[in-house]
């Protein structure tokens, strides 16, 4: 405990506090608040409200936060027979060492193809240097990584494994099996779009490439984590919509000048004169003289024959393409129903819901194993417990799935008969066909709607053409100069009376986008503010002797803008200068440093762990001292791995005091890699303990306080490794458990958030622990604390003590121990 409070002391206290701010504030909460305050129009917040759903391309994530558990990596690149890396899932820092060519790098490029099939270092390179990706020893069977993940809110562990089916790199397919969702394609699991904005793999490579990178990538790679794509895609949806009322208008604009002009040349004919000055009505054109003009005033037979003929020469048939597409969208949500066609949701809700109950019950009441309705015995112990809770999520992924298919169906269903419209006037001509097309709005049967829907547009589009085709040529005989100029006045003050029934809109529009605009300005600014700072300071410690400061870090331009780039503003000895043209190689390794793990490390990422591969290069020691800081302060909230043949990472940590865990590669012959742990804190403290028992004329006060305070370290980091596993499954905040952690001055304490999540339930330990490890359990636990004590604890067999602790450590620690 005391090693941890030095570590959480290395942590600034506004550091922790923004990062539980910036939880709280999302870019969806700060939008919400700011339009409902806003003073702002309705029909200007409906734009923005339907502008900033539609603009949502992302759904939300159904997977919590991810820590690495294990890797085991076989046939791929420098490693042949299968080799295990086995990590504590949870915040903190890990070293992974040993000489170059031991199999560090493979094992650190093995997480990342993993995860995203492609390798940074190999991208850009000619062919034949990633031609020799399968390892050159062990060629029987094919290549395989196995990351064995944690993910919060499951109760059990995910397994992430990718498997080669042919030669070639690319050949290869992921698979993710997790907890009551079984297994999918890597492809379905919604983690792409995350590896690009977050990526959490850096190697020295990647170090290169992102201070060598164009301008406008560096800009996408920090602006994309602040998180305002949603404003961005909501601004564009806008302007898109803006666009197309402009274009209307400015065409309409554009035809006026010769529609008025042929009018002229007309102006023996009262109908275009009539029509010139509908035309220059004040303010806006005299529709409704217009469409007197294009559609006939009643009169005699003549004028009804004539009014007739140009309706039919204007009608508008529906436009089938569209409507394709519409029907053959519903017929698939049809044959997404027919998938799920014996399923029933409600069924399956209903059931979820009594599990819930039942699993809650037995929460209560840990010790009734009888059922209390049918009062069975010996039936809800653990294990229905586990396999109820798995039951629970395959039943509401099932609710789920088909609610959601009858959504779109709905949806599908509403589309088609949307585009179903009733000209104002039809011609008796077109009365059936239109008919059957409109009655299509009133079909309740989706079935019968993708049947009846596109064979009706088609009859309809085809009679529309034919009465048109007609309609003209009867024109032509009866009115030949007047014809074509109503033809084309019908046609323009069609387009114009919609220009102006949009003009409203097209103002609310331009308000919202313009909206959207400035609060997008404004949280770039906040957001990036946090990020740069965070960038400074690590930099500050990564500098060192360094005489260059950082002093700001921006964006210039923005996400549409042709040339955008990221500005790193610094100064020497108080001389302005630019950051790349004055910084050695070392230095500006250190400065990437500052830009990546700020971004790998904002609270939006799913990915709770960092993968760094060979970091230290070009670093002088005194900025190998500040890394191990940074990484220090980062592990508080984030599981890092590092991997490194430079020793001295590990003697920076070492020598800082900073606890680390190091892991050491060995590499035989063959390409057979092994990796051992090197300062597991419970291995350690056991090691030392049995070290300390086998000592021939053991002191007496070594064997009633040290040994015993050996086996005490051992039982609370396990206890503390149990906690975090604990916290994780429970989908619980990190920055609670590590304050709860800081505070637990006691093992009893740290015990009771290891069983329990809750230190204050130290009366309850004791029965847990002779449940989970049997009841010799408590008298090891009063030992341990008894070697604080003056006297002592009278342990009377060295071995076996040390050999009961070791088993009791064991349970505690292991992840399928859960207690009620």
């Amino acid at each position: 405990m005391t090693e941890q409070r030095e570590q959480n002391a290395h942590v600034p206290e506004d550091t922790a506090r923004k990062e539980r701010n910036d939880r709280r504030g999302t870019v969806a909460d700060h939008v919400r608040r700011r339009l409902e305050r806003s003073p702002l129009g309705e029909p200007v917040k409906l734009l923005l409200w339907t502008a900033l759903g539609a603009g949502e391309t992302r759904s939300p994530s159904t997977i919590g936060r991810t820590y690495i558990e294990s890797v085991a990596v076989t046939r791929f690149r420098g490693i042949g027979p299968r080799a295990w890396l086995k990590l504590s899932p949870r915040p903190g820092v890990n070293l992974v060492v040993g000489r170059n060519g031991s199999g560090k790098s493979s094992i650190a490029e093995g997480i990342e193809t993993a995860f995203t099939g492609v390798n940074m270092r190999w991208q850009g390179q000619h062919a034949t240097r990633s031609s020799n990706w399968r390892n050159l020893h062990d060629t029987v069977g094919r290549p395989e990584i196995e990351v064995k993940l944690a993910i919060e809110g499951d109760a059990g562990r995910s397994t992430l494994t990718r498997t080669w089916e042919g030669d070639g790199f690319e050949d290869s397919r992921a698979e993710l099996k997790r907890p009551g969702y079984g297994r999918a394609s890597l492809d379905q699991v919604d983690w792409k779009q995350d590896l690009q904005d977050f990526r959490p793999f850096l190697s020295y490579v990647d170090l290169n490439r992102m201070i060598s990178g164009k301008p406008s990538e560096m800009y996408d790679a920090i602006a994309t984590i602040l998180g305002l794509g949603r404003l961005s895609a909501a601004d564009s949806r806008l302007r898109r919509e803006a666009k197309v009322f402009e274009d209307a208008d400015k065409a309409a604009k554009a035809e006026l000048p010769g529609l008025k002009e042929a009018l002229y040349e007309l102006e023996d004919d009262d109908r275009a004169i009539q029509a010139l000055v509908a035309l220059d009505t004040a303010g806006t054109p005299d529709f409704e003289a217009l469409d007197a003009l294009v559609t006939g005033l009643p009169g005699d037979t003549d004028d009804n024959l004539i009014a007739r003929l140009r309706a039919e020469a204007v009608v508008q048939e529906p436009d089938v393409a569209q409507v394709r597409t519409a029907v053959e969208r519903l017929r698939q949500a049809l044959a997404g129903i027919e998938d799920l066609h014996g399923t029933d949701t409600e069924e399956a809700m209903r059931r979820a819901e009594l599990l819930e109950r039942a699993v809650a019950h037995h929460d209560r009441h840990p010790d009734e194993a009888s059922c209390s309705v049918c009062g069975s015995a010996g039936m809800l112990d653990a294990a229905w417990a586990a396999d109820a809770i798995a039951q629970i999520a395959a039943l509401r992924q099932e609710a789920e799935a088909a609610t959601c298919a009858r959504d779109e169906l709905r949806l599908a269903a509403r589309a088609v008969q949307d585009l179903v419209h009733t000209p104002r006037r039809i011609p008796t001509s077109l009365t059936d066909p239109w008919t059957a097309w409109t009655t299509c709005r009133s079909i309740s049967d989706p079935d019968e709607l993708a049947r009846r829907a596109l064979h009706a547009a088609v009859t309809l589009a085809d009679a529309c053409a034919s009465v048109r085709q007609r309609a003209v040529q009867e024109l032509e005989k009866r009115d030949e100069r007047w014809r074509g100029l109503v033809v084309r006045l019908a046609a323009w003050a069609e387009k114009a009376q919609a220009v102006e029934a949009n003009r409203s809109r097209l103002r609310d529009i331009k308000r919202a986008s313009t909206w959207i605009k400035a609060l997008a300005t404004e949280l770039r600014e906040q957001r990036m503010e946090g990020f740069a700072d965070h960038s400074q300071r690590i930099w500050e410690r990564l500098r060192q002797e360094s005489n260059i400061d950082l002093k700001a870090v921006s964006l210039k331009g923005s996400e549409k803008a042709t040339v955008r780039k990221l500005v790193m503003d610094v100064s020497v000895d108080g001389q302005e200068a630019s950051a790349l043209g004055v910084m050695s190689q070392g230095e500006q390794h250190s400065l990437a440093l500052s830009l990546f793990l700020p971004r790998a490390a904002t609270t939006d990422s799913p990915f709770g762990f960092i993968i760094i591969d060979d970091p230290v290069q070009s670093m002088d020691p005194a900025k190998v001292n500040g890394l191990a800081q940074v990484l220090h302060e980062l592990g508080e909230h984030r599981q890092v791995v590092v991997f490194t043949h430079d020793t001295r990472l590990q003697r920076a940590f070492s020598s800082q005091g900073l606890p680390v865990t190091v892991f050491e590669v060995e590499r035989a012959k063959s390409s057979k890699v092994k990796v051992k742990p090197v300062t597991d804190p419970v291995r350690q403290a056991l090691d030392d303990a049995r070290a300390l028992a086998s000592t021939s004329d053991l002191p007496t006060a070594a064997r009633t306080h040290v040994l015993p305070s050996l086996c005490r370290i051992a039982l609370e980091n396990a206890f503390l490794e149990a906690a975090w596993i604990r916290n994780h499954r429970a989908g619980a905040p990190e920055h609670v458990l590590q304050a709860a952690i800081g505070e637990a001055d006691k093992l009893l304490k740290v015990a009771a958030l290891a069983l329990f999540g809750d230190a204050e339930r130290t009366g309850d330990v004791y029965q847990e622990l002779r449940t989970l490890c049997g009841p010799r359990a408590v008298e090891l636990l009063k030992q341990c604390q008894n070697g604080a004590h003056a006297a002592g604890a009278q342990i009377m067999a060295p071995h076996r003590f040390v050999d009961d602790i070791e088993t009791m450590a064991q349970k505690v620690r292991r992840p399928e121990v859960t207690a009620s």
